[in-house]
């Protein structure tokens, strides 16, 4: 039995779309976050030197999808969710 079978039951319980961050300076690299602002924050936030970079993901019903990659140093406004929430 797969881990996906064993959650099968208890998945309606956990919240629907869960996601994770890279942060390659961070310990730990990778984290799971309950919602995407946390992720977010955890890869763009920077107060002085821009963002400090790295991937976020979302788990879709095949695993999980890249959402966003962020360079180390990107300026806040620049940030990719920035750019879609002027558009």
């Amino acid at each position: 039995m797969t881990m996906d079978d064993q959650c099968a039951p208890y998945r309606a319980k956990l919240k629907a779309e869960p996601f994770a961050s890279i942060v390659p300076d961070r310990r730990p690299v990778v984290k799971v976050h309950a919602g995407i602002g946390l992720a977010k924050l955890a890869v763009g936030y920077e107060e002085f030197r821009g963002a400090r970079g790295g991937e976020i993901y979302g788990r879709t019903a095949d695993g999980w999808e890249l959402l966003y990659r962020v360079e180390s140093g990107t300026q806040l406004e620049d940030l990719p969710w920035r750019k879609e929430e002027t558009t």
